[in-house]
């Protein structure tokens, strides 16, 4: 498990982008308090390099994202990168 910044998270080719709904207003609530995030965001890298989100995470990061945006703090989020020698 590594620590990746959300400014350089975000710039993964992954679908990390999530709707306003009630758990993107509480995971955005929660940072807002002073929380951290906890659970790591579970991704693959595909023996091709393309990488993928295995557990959805994509809450995690729009709202680490969201805060990025509006406070300019860049939150470090807790990444899992699990490498596939498949193609």
């Amino acid at each position: 498990m590594e620590l990746i910044p959300v400014s350089e998270l975000v710039k993964m080719d992954l679908h990390w982008l999530r709707g306003e709904d009630n758990r993107f207003q509480s995971v955005l609530k929660s940072l807002k308090q002073g929380e951290g995030i906890k659970e790591a965001v579970q991704l693959i890298r595909c023996a091709c390099g393309k990488t993928y989100i295995l557990q959805d995470g994509g809450h995690r990061i729009s709202a680490a994202f969201r805060l990025f945006q509006e406070t300019g703090k860049d939150l470090c989020i807790p990444v899992s990168i699990f490498q596939s020698h498949i193609p």
